[in-house]
């Protein structure tokens, strides 16, 4: 009998539920590997915000017409299984892929996916530390279109490192800031960008507007606290910076089987290179005030938020994340049902 994962609760309806949107990860099914920190809703709003960033990292200007002379050049840093980087390989079947993680256990397993998805004639991996010397050169060398990085994100207090998620910094936006200087020196015509509401949001979309990048969209997705964003709570708590919402009411919404203890949002972003016009501020202080208020009013903050940048939003409870992590390692083998 095929396997089936009922729902023992109903959904919050309040917001769209981000399970609707994972249809984009379907070829990465087993025998796609995954590496040892792997967060399935991280990578899928990255690859929401990816293909966001493809109108402008096309052409100047956003052209959706192709110069057959000139293949999207793609680089992805903190690459990881190289599912983002490689899913975009399958859109834009003319583009290539240069593609860095300092773990080198990552890189072997995203150059066995390469070639597993037939994909490694258009892809290399490097095992080469972000903030190397090595790491600008091969990005200038490589002049890319368009720069992804969807890193580690939890903010580290200053006494001890995540095991994991190491390296994110004191205020959780290392590897973000590591990328926009790379991005100043190369200027891709796009990037892709992957932030939470724990990691300075304004300062990441600021940063970005400082070297010329303008917000094109953005992606928001309300989730509970996880292994590694729980261990530092307190921490978070401290952070002027970092925004959580710890109500009954949005710990229920997000964790329905009473677990969270409290909840958050992940945030991705394209952006595209507008020199002198991408310096104004505008976006950064809406990016902060969707924080802000999420902290006090919890979903009903993301309902339709207006802005001079268009806003997707959903919700990914528990249950639905679950969902997504045993689809992507094929222990749903039959009908997905909810609870009726």
């Amino acid at each position: 009998m095929p396997n089936r994962f009922v729902r023992p609760v109903e959904s919050d309806t309040t917001l769209p539920s981000f399970i609707d949107e994972a249809s984009r990860l379907r070829a990465f099914a087993p025998p796609f590997r995954f590496t040892s920190f792997f967060s399935p809703e991280d990578t899928l709003l990255c690859v929401c915000a990816s293909e966001a960033a493809l109108a402008h990292a096309r052409l100047p200007g956003g052209s959706s017409h192709y110069q057959l002379h000139d293949p999207l050049r793609i680089a992805e840093l903190t690459t990881g299984s190289g599912l983002v980087g490689l899913h975009l390989l399958r859109i834009e079947h003319r583009s290539r892929l240069a593609a860095l993680d300092v773990d080198p256990a990552a890189v072997d397993t995203a150059r066995s996916n390469a070639k597993l998805l037939g994909l490694e004639d258009r892809s290399h991996f490097d095992c080469i530390d972000l903030w190397s010397d090595n790491t600008a050169t091969i990005l200038s060398n490589y002049e890319p279109h368009l720069i992804i990085c969807n890193p580690p994100y939890v903010p580290e207090p200053p006494d001890w490192r995540l095991q994991i998620e190491a390296g994110s910094g004191d205020d959780g936006t290392a590897h973000l800031m590591r990328t926009l200087d790379l991005a100043a020196q190369v200027r891709p015509r796009a990037m892709a960008l992957s932030w939470c509401s724990l990691s300075d949001p304004r300062r990441i979309v600021a940063e970005a507007e400082e070297i010329g990048y303008m917000l094109n969209s953005l992606f928001v997705v309300v989730i509970a606290d996880g292994e590694y964003s729980g261990a530092v709570k307190e921490y978070l708590r401290s952070l002027p910076s970092a925004y959580i919402n710890e109500s009954e009411t949005l710990r229920c919404a997000v964790a329905p089987d009473g677990s969270a203890g409290f909840g958050y949002l992940l945030m991705a972003g394209d952006f595209f290179y507008a020199g002198d016009a991408g310096r104004t501020p505008s976006s950064a202080n809406f990016v902060e005030h969707i924080c802000e208020d999420f902290a006090v009013r919890g979903l009903s903050a993301l309902v339709n938020p207006v802005g001079p940048v268009p806003v997707r939003t959903w919700l990914l409870d528990r249950w639905d994340e679950l969902r997504i992590r045993a689809s992507l390692h094929g222990e749903i083998a039959g009908t997905v049902t909810t609870a009726a």
